[in-house]
């Protein structure tokens, strides 16, 4: 399960060039990220519908580019905020 607030760390931060025509910044390869949206999104070069992530710590004003969540892996642990943060996440499950 996914959810909005969920910690995740990248393990895949390989991008094709294209990526820079409508992104200015992309996770890191062993970066955590903190989710802050979730929705099923067309892959650039399938189109076809997959889960995908807005990241905290990379999205701006502008930049609102979601990534595939087959890039990351959950968190171990929650940050110590979390329990005090009165979150109520937006769940999703990779299955449909």
């Amino acid at each position: 399960m996914w959810y909005a607030g969920q910690r995740v760390k990248c393990m895949n931060g390989h991008f094709s060039g294209a990526i820079w025509d409508w992104a200015s910044t992309v996770p890191r390869e062993g970066h955590m990220y903190t989710i802050a949206d979730l929705d099923y999104l067309p892959q650039w070069n399938t189109r076809t519908p997959v889960l995908s992530f807005l990241l905290q710590e990379l999205h701006g004003h502008e930049d609102r580019t979601y990534f595939s969540a087959w890039r990351f892996e959950p968190a171990k642990g929650d940050p110590p905020w979390a329990e005090d943060a009165h979150i109520h996440p937006r769940r999703f499950s990779t299955r449909h």
